[in-house]
C-alpha cells in the first residue's frame, strides 16, 4: 500500500511540474519594427506576455515596453514610445500592423493597431492594461477616421452605445447600416467598412 501511494505521489508531483513548467513556457514571435531614431527595419523575435497563454498574441507583449532579442539572442527592453513601425507574427500566421499614434493624431499616445485602412476609413485601435503584469486587464479603445470630414469617432465595442455610434454615423446607408446589428467580432466591423468604402 505505502508503494502504491508513494508511487501515486511521484506521478502527481510529476504532472504538477510539468505543467507548471508548460504554462510557463516563454514563447517568441517574429517582429519587425522601426524606431523614431532610425530608418533601419530591425528583424527579430519578441517575447509574447499573455495572461492565460503564451501560444496566442497579447497586447502585454508590447505595451509600455517589449523584450526583444538582439542580434546575439541576449534580451534588451524597447520602449513603446520609441518605436514609429511595427509588425508581430503569431504562431498562428496572423500578422498585426502597428503605427505611431503621433501619425495619427498628431500626439503622441504611444502604438496603435492598424485593423482597417480604405479609401474612405481608417480603423485603429489603442490598447492599454490596468493592474499588475501578472493580473492585467487589457482594454481596448478603437477609432474610425472618416477621410472625407477628417472625423475621428471613438468607439468602445464592449459598451452599449458602440452600435448607436455607427448606426448614426452610418444613417445614409441602409445596407450598410443593417450590416451593424451583426458586428461580433472585429471582421464583422471590416466588413462594414469595406462596404462602405465601395459607396
Amino acid at each position: 500500500m505505502k508503494k502504491i501511494t508513494l508511487l501515486l505521489s511521484v506521478l502527481c508531483f510529476s504532472f504538477m511540474f510539468s505543467q507548471k513548467e508548460e504554462l510557463y513556457q516563454e514563447v517568441f514571435f517574429p517582429v519587425k519594427y522601426v524606431l523614431k531614431s532610425s530608418k533601419d527595419t530591425i528583424k527579430t523575435k519578441v517575447l509574447n506576455v499573455g495572461i492565460y497563454t503564451n501560444e496566442e498574441f497579447s497586447p502585454a507583449t508590447y505595451i509600455r515596453q517589449m523584450t526583444v532579442l538582439d542580434p546575439s539572442g541576449k534580451r534588451i527592453k524597447v520602449s513603446e514610445n520609441d518605436i514609429r513601425y511595427m509588425e508581430i507574427t503569431d504562431l498562428k500566421k496572423v500578422k498585426r500592423k502597428f503605427v505611431d499614434g503621433k501619425s495619427v493624431f498628431s500626439k503622441d499616445t504611444g502604438l496603435l493597431q492598424m485593423m482597417y485602412r480604405g479609401k474612405k476609413t481608417a480603423w485603429y485601435r489603442k490598447s492599454f492594461y490596468s493592474g499588475s503584469i501578472y493580473t492585467y486587464k487589457t482594454n481596448d479603445t478603437d477609432y474610425l477616421l472618416f477621410r472625407k470630414d477628417k472625423s475621428i469617432t471613438e468607439l468602445h465595442f464592449r459598451l452599449p452605445g458602440a452600435i448607436y455610434q455607427l448606426k448614426e454615423k452610418f444613417n445614409n446607408y441602409p445596407d450598410v447600416s443593417a450590416l451593424i446589428d451583426n458586428i461580433v467580432e472585429d471582421i464583422d466591423l471590416v466588413k462594414v467598412l469595406k462596404l462602405y468604402d465601395q459607396k
